[in-house]
């Protein structure tokens, strides 16, 4: 597993699992999941096992899927690739990420992804804090979808201290 280039990724992994574990997470509660704009998204620890410290989410992700680019003002975000091919964007970067990437992406920085793979992409994404699932379980419950919801999709993140921006895939093109 030295060489391997997952280790980076599965060492990650099992030391944020481990972390959970270790303050309450995985007892005895089900996993909830959800689609949320075309994602299917599974919450593999609530913010409830690790008191707000964090939320941790499995996410499928379809080929071309993807957020709209948007900035955080309250979290800050850790995703780890298990499987398929995704570009991240943040301010004037571009990740390319195939499984055992590991991308950080800081609150109040502009930033997207993409699924530039031809089949459904994995990931598991850490949040912290813990709260924004909340807006994602709220976006699947009310079945909003952009572009008849799109100012629904805007208020909701507003609440959750969310502004969207222009694409960045776009202005890094170019």
């Amino acid at each position: 597993m030295r060489n391997s280039p997952i280790a980076p990724a599965t060492l990650q992994t099992v030391a944020i699992v481990g972390l959970c574990f270790a303050l309450g997470a995985g007892a005895g509660t089900a996993p909830v999941s959800f689609q949320m704009l075309g994602i299917t998204m599974t919450i593999a620890v609530t913010a409830a096992q690790t008191h707000g410290a964090s939320v941790t989410l499995d996410t499928v992700v379809p080929p071309g899927g993807g957020p709209p680019a948007h900035i955080h003002t309250r979290e800050d975000e850790t995703y780890v690739i298990t499987r398929g091919h995704f570009r991240f964007w943040h301010g004037t970067h571009v990740i390319d990420a195939t499984p055992g990437t590991v991308v950080y992406l800081s609150r109040n920085e502009a930033h997207q992804f993409l699924n530039v793979g031809s089949t459904p992409g994995e990931m598991v994404m850490t949040v912290v804090p813990a709260g924004i699932e909340r807006m994602f379980l709220t976006i699947s419950d009310r079945g909003l979808t952009p572009p008849k919801d799109l100012a629904e999709i805007v208020r909701l993140g507003s609440e959750y201290g969310i502004t969207y921006v222009a694409p960045l895939a776009a202005i890094n093109s170019q």
